[in-house]
Protein backbone atom coordinates (compact mmCIF):
# COMPACT_ATOMS: atom_id res chain seq x y z
CA UNK A 1 0.00 0.00 0.00
CA UNK A 2 1.91 3.20 -0.92
CA UNK A 3 0.31 5.89 1.12
CA UNK A 4 1.67 9.67 0.51
CA UNK A 5 4.02 11.44 3.26
CA UNK A 6 1.83 13.40 4.21
CA UNK A 7 -0.82 11.54 5.19
CA UNK A 8 2.06 9.47 7.15
CA UNK A 9 3.07 12.73 9.05
CA UNK A 10 0.31 15.16 9.32
CA UNK A 11 -2.47 14.24 11.85
CA UNK A 12 -5.27 16.32 9.48
CA UNK A 13 -4.50 14.74 6.32
CA UNK A 14 -4.50 11.20 8.53
CA UNK A 15 -7.91 11.70 9.63
CA UNK A 16 -9.26 12.63 6.18
CA UNK A 17 -8.00 9.45 4.89
CA UNK A 18 -9.56 7.81 8.13
CA UNK A 19 -13.19 9.36 6.81
CA UNK A 20 -12.58 8.51 3.47
CA UNK A 21 -13.33 4.88 1.40
CA UNK A 22 -11.19 3.18 -0.37
CA UNK A 23 -11.96 3.11 -4.42
CA UNK A 24 -13.89 0.37 -6.40
CA UNK A 25 -11.85 -0.56 -9.21
CA UNK A 26 -14.17 -1.13 -12.02
CA UNK A 27 -13.69 -4.80 -12.71
CA UNK A 28 -14.58 -5.24 -8.88
CA UNK A 29 -18.13 -3.44 -9.33
CA UNK A 30 -19.05 -5.23 -12.65
CA UNK A 31 -18.02 -8.20 -10.93
CA UNK A 32 -20.11 -7.76 -7.84
CA UNK A 33 -22.71 -6.29 -10.47
CA UNK A 34 -23.21 -9.65 -12.04
CA UNK A 35 -24.53 -11.08 -8.89
CA UNK A 36 -27.85 -8.48 -8.87
CA UNK A 37 -29.66 -9.87 -12.12
CA UNK A 38 -33.71 -10.30 -10.63
CA UNK A 39 -32.88 -8.93 -7.64
CA UNK A 40 -35.28 -5.34 -7.26
CA UNK A 41 -33.33 -2.46 -7.15
CA UNK A 42 -34.56 -0.09 -4.11
CA UNK A 43 -33.45 4.01 -3.28
CA UNK A 44 -33.48 5.02 0.72
CA UNK A 45 -33.45 8.94 1.04
CA UNK A 46 -30.66 9.72 3.27
CA UNK A 47 -30.78 13.76 3.67
CA UNK A 48 -32.04 14.46 0.81
CA UNK A 49 -29.58 12.14 -1.08
CA UNK A 50 -30.21 8.48 -2.62
CA UNK A 51 -28.53 5.46 -1.14
CA UNK A 52 -29.00 3.14 -3.63
CA UNK A 53 -29.73 -0.89 -3.13
CA UNK A 54 -31.94 -3.86 -3.68
CA UNK A 55 -34.09 -6.16 -2.52
CA UNK A 56 -34.74 -9.98 -3.36
CA UNK A 57 -36.94 -12.74 -1.95
CA UNK A 58 -40.36 -12.83 0.10
CA UNK A 59 -40.67 -13.88 3.71
CA UNK A 60 -38.93 -12.64 6.74
CA UNK A 61 -37.33 -9.17 6.74
CA UNK A 62 -33.16 -9.58 6.65
CA UNK A 63 -30.58 -6.39 6.09
CA UNK A 64 -27.17 -7.63 4.80
CA UNK A 65 -24.84 -4.37 5.53
CA UNK A 66 -21.43 -4.18 4.06
CA UNK A 67 -18.38 -3.57 5.54
CA UNK A 68 -15.96 -0.12 5.41
CA UNK A 69 -14.88 0.06 1.18
CA UNK A 70 -17.61 -2.46 0.38
CA UNK A 71 -20.82 -2.14 -1.54
CA UNK A 72 -24.54 -3.62 -1.28
CA UNK A 73 -23.55 -5.57 -4.57
CA UNK A 74 -20.84 -7.17 -2.74
CA UNK A 75 -23.23 -9.57 -1.20
CA UNK A 76 -25.49 -10.21 -3.79
CA UNK A 77 -24.49 -14.09 -4.03
CA UNK A 78 -25.60 -14.18 -0.13
CA UNK A 79 -28.40 -12.76 -0.60
CA UNK A 80 -29.27 -14.68 -3.32
CA UNK A 81 -28.77 -17.72 -0.72
CA UNK A 82 -30.88 -16.49 1.90
CA UNK A 83 -33.48 -15.30 -0.29
CA UNK A 84 -33.71 -19.33 -1.20
CA UNK A 85 -34.11 -19.76 2.22
CA UNK A 86 -37.31 -17.84 2.11
CA UNK A 87 -36.48 -14.39 3.41
CA UNK A 88 -36.59 -10.88 1.89
CA UNK A 89 -33.20 -9.69 1.98
CA UNK A 90 -32.61 -6.01 1.76
CA UNK A 91 -29.18 -3.87 1.68
CA UNK A 92 -28.43 -0.90 0.30
CA UNK A 93 -24.69 1.12 -0.06
CA UNK A 94 -24.04 3.42 2.88
CA UNK A 95 -22.82 6.93 2.59
CA UNK A 96 -19.95 7.14 0.93
CA UNK A 97 -19.45 4.03 -0.84
CA UNK A 98 -22.11 4.27 -3.70
CA UNK A 99 -22.65 6.77 -6.36
CA UNK A 100 -23.18 9.70 -4.00
CA UNK A 101 -21.67 12.71 -4.43
CA UNK A 102 -19.70 12.68 -0.84
CA UNK A 103 -16.72 11.54 -0.42
CA UNK A 104 -16.11 10.21 3.43
CA UNK A 105 -18.19 8.97 5.82
CA UNK A 106 -18.05 7.54 8.89
CA UNK A 107 -20.11 4.97 11.45
CA UNK A 108 -22.50 7.17 12.48
CA UNK A 109 -23.66 8.47 8.85
CA UNK A 110 -23.76 4.15 8.21
CA UNK A 111 -25.91 3.69 11.26
CA UNK A 112 -28.54 6.84 10.55
CA UNK A 113 -28.53 5.23 7.03
CA UNK A 114 -30.00 1.50 8.62
CA UNK A 115 -32.17 3.79 10.71
CA UNK A 116 -33.53 4.99 7.66
CA UNK A 117 -33.63 1.40 6.25
CA UNK A 118 -35.85 0.44 8.99
CA UNK A 119 -38.08 3.18 8.61
CA UNK A 120 -38.32 2.31 5.04
CA UNK A 121 -39.32 -1.23 4.94
CA UNK A 122 -39.71 -1.62 8.87
CA UNK A 123 -37.41 -4.24 11.47
CA UNK A 124 -35.79 -6.82 10.07
CA UNK A 125 -35.90 -9.76 12.01
CA UNK A 126 -31.94 -10.54 11.81
CA UNK A 127 -29.05 -8.60 10.41
CA UNK A 128 -25.73 -9.96 8.23
CA UNK A 129 -23.10 -7.91 8.91
CA UNK A 130 -19.59 -7.75 6.99
CA UNK A 131 -16.44 -6.21 8.78
CA UNK A 132 -17.05 -2.68 10.07
CA UNK A 133 -20.79 -3.11 9.10
CA UNK A 134 -21.31 -5.04 12.35
CA UNK A 135 -20.09 -1.98 14.50
CA UNK A 136 -22.77 -0.02 12.61
CA UNK A 137 -24.90 -2.78 13.27
CA UNK A 138 -24.38 -2.40 17.15
CA UNK A 139 -24.62 0.98 17.29
CA UNK A 140 -27.98 1.09 15.13
CA UNK A 141 -29.71 -1.39 17.03
CA UNK A 142 -28.62 -1.26 20.84
CA UNK A 143 -31.99 -0.09 21.67
CA UNK A 144 -33.43 -2.97 19.70
CA UNK A 145 -31.58 -5.77 18.22
CA UNK A 146 -32.83 -8.00 15.71
CA UNK A 147 -33.47 -11.66 16.66
CA UNK A 148 -30.68 -13.07 14.64
CA UNK A 149 -27.42 -11.59 14.07
CA UNK A 150 -24.38 -13.09 12.00
CA UNK A 151 -21.24 -11.33 11.89
CA UNK A 152 -19.04 -12.00 8.89
CA UNK A 153 -15.33 -11.36 9.44
CA UNK A 154 -16.56 -8.67 11.97
CA UNK A 155 -14.86 -5.34 13.53
CA UNK A 156 -16.57 -4.59 16.66
CA UNK A 157 -13.74 -2.22 18.41
CA UNK A 158 -12.84 0.92 17.25
CA UNK A 159 -9.22 0.73 18.35
CA UNK A 160 -8.62 -2.31 16.26
CA UNK A 161 -9.42 -0.83 13.19
CA UNK A 162 -7.33 2.18 14.29
CA UNK A 163 -4.48 0.02 14.69
CA UNK A 164 -5.18 -1.47 11.22
CA UNK A 165 -5.07 1.51 9.45
CA UNK A 166 -2.11 3.01 11.15
CA UNK A 167 -0.30 -0.11 10.04
CA UNK A 168 -0.99 0.00 6.79
CA UNK A 169 -0.69 3.66 6.42
CA UNK A 170 2.60 3.71 7.60
CA UNK A 171 1.25 6.57 10.21
CA UNK A 172 4.43 7.46 12.54
CA UNK A 173 3.30 7.18 15.98
CA UNK A 174 2.95 11.06 16.63
CA UNK A 175 0.42 10.96 14.14
CA UNK A 176 -1.49 7.61 15.37
CA UNK A 177 -1.52 9.06 18.67
CA UNK A 178 -2.95 12.42 17.31
CA UNK A 179 -5.75 10.40 14.91
CA UNK A 180 -7.00 8.78 18.21
CA UNK A 181 -7.31 12.22 20.06
CA UNK A 182 -9.17 13.64 17.23
CA UNK A 183 -11.46 10.46 16.83
CA UNK A 184 -12.31 10.13 20.82
CA UNK A 185 -13.20 13.94 20.22
CA UNK A 186 -15.47 13.15 17.21
CA UNK A 187 -17.04 10.04 19.09
CA UNK A 188 -17.79 11.65 21.99
CA UNK A 189 -19.38 9.56 25.04
CA UNK A 190 -20.36 7.23 21.70
CA UNK A 191 -16.72 5.56 22.45
CA UNK A 192 -17.28 3.32 24.51
CA UNK A 193 -19.91 1.55 22.28
CA UNK A 194 -17.66 1.49 19.51
CA UNK A 195 -14.71 0.11 21.38
CA UNK A 196 -16.37 -2.71 23.37
CA UNK A 197 -15.15 -5.39 21.33
CA UNK A 198 -15.88 -8.92 22.96
CA UNK A 199 -18.16 -6.81 25.56
CA UNK A 200 -19.89 -5.68 22.77
CA UNK A 201 -23.73 -5.70 23.94
CA UNK A 202 -26.12 -7.83 21.53
CA UNK A 203 -28.84 -7.93 23.48
CA UNK A 204 -30.98 -11.46 24.11
CA UNK A 205 -30.09 -11.87 19.95
CA UNK A 206 -28.66 -15.07 19.09
CA UNK A 207 -25.34 -14.76 17.23
CA UNK A 208 -23.16 -15.97 14.67
CA UNK A 209 -19.81 -15.20 13.82
CA UNK A 210 -18.12 -16.72 10.65
CA UNK A 211 -14.20 -15.93 10.67
CA UNK A 212 -11.42 -16.91 9.06
CA UNK A 213 -8.15 -17.68 11.53
CA UNK A 214 -5.58 -16.24 8.51
CA UNK A 215 -7.93 -12.73 7.91
CA UNK A 216 -5.42 -10.23 7.01
CA UNK A 217 -7.96 -7.41 7.52
CA UNK A 218 -10.17 -8.23 11.22
CA UNK A 219 -8.76 -10.20 14.01
CA UNK A 220 -10.16 -13.52 14.38
CA UNK A 221 -8.76 -13.82 18.21
CA UNK A 222 -11.45 -11.71 18.85
CA UNK A 223 -14.10 -13.53 17.58
CA UNK A 224 -13.08 -16.49 18.89
CA UNK A 225 -12.79 -14.57 22.21
CA UNK A 226 -16.76 -13.35 21.54
CA UNK A 227 -17.79 -16.44 21.21
CA UNK A 228 -16.69 -18.34 23.94
CA UNK A 229 -17.71 -14.94 26.74
CA UNK A 230 -20.84 -14.81 25.62
CA UNK A 231 -24.10 -16.88 25.72
CA UNK A 232 -26.35 -17.57 22.44
CA UNK A 233 -22.77 -17.10 20.59
CA UNK A 234 -21.46 -19.92 17.97
CA UNK A 235 -18.41 -19.33 16.20
CA UNK A 236 -17.52 -20.76 12.53
CA UNK A 237 -14.20 -21.06 11.72
CA UNK A 238 -13.90 -20.23 7.46
CA UNK A 239 -10.89 -21.57 6.62
CA UNK A 240 -8.86 -20.01 3.74
CA UNK A 241 -11.87 -17.69 2.88
CA UNK A 242 -10.13 -14.37 3.26
CA UNK A 243 -12.15 -11.40 4.29
CA UNK A 244 -13.96 -10.70 1.41
CA UNK A 245 -14.23 -14.46 0.62
CA UNK A 246 -16.72 -14.97 2.79
CA UNK A 247 -19.84 -13.19 1.34
CA UNK A 248 -19.81 -15.93 -1.54
CA UNK A 249 -18.44 -19.33 -0.20
CA UNK A 250 -20.96 -21.79 -0.70
CA UNK A 251 -20.64 -23.88 2.66
CA UNK A 252 -20.74 -20.26 4.41
CA UNK A 253 -24.00 -19.19 2.97
CA UNK A 254 -25.06 -22.58 3.92
CA UNK A 255 -24.47 -22.38 7.58
CA UNK A 256 -25.84 -18.93 7.13
CA UNK A 257 -29.04 -19.71 6.04
CA UNK A 258 -29.60 -22.70 8.99
CA UNK A 259 -28.63 -20.52 11.15
CA UNK A 260 -31.44 -17.86 9.81
CA UNK A 261 -34.31 -21.16 10.22
CA UNK A 262 -33.48 -21.50 13.77
CA UNK A 263 -30.86 -24.20 13.58
CA UNK A 264 -28.51 -22.49 16.55
CA UNK A 265 -26.14 -24.81 17.97
CA UNK A 266 -24.97 -24.77 21.82
CA UNK A 267 -23.42 -21.48 22.48
CA UNK A 268 -20.00 -23.43 24.04
CA UNK A 269 -19.64 -26.75 21.62
CA UNK A 270 -16.70 -26.19 20.18
CA UNK A 271 -16.19 -24.72 17.19
CA UNK A 272 -17.75 -25.55 13.53
CA UNK A 273 -15.07 -25.56 10.96
CA UNK A 274 -14.89 -26.40 7.51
Amino acid sequence: MRVPIPVRVIPAMATRAWFTPPPLSERRRQLWEQSLEETEPITVDFDGRPLNGFRYGGGPLVFLVHGWGGRAAQMGQLARSVADQGFTVVAIDFPGHGDQKWDTSDIFQMSSALNQLVAQFGAPRAVIAHSLGAMAVVYAFQSAMPERVVLLAPMLDINEALDTFAGRARLMPWTAASLKKRLRRFCGDSWAILAAGTDTDFGAADVLVVHDPDDPDTKFESSAVLAAVRDRTSLVVANSRGHNGVLADGEVAEAVGRFLLGVVPEAKESPRSF
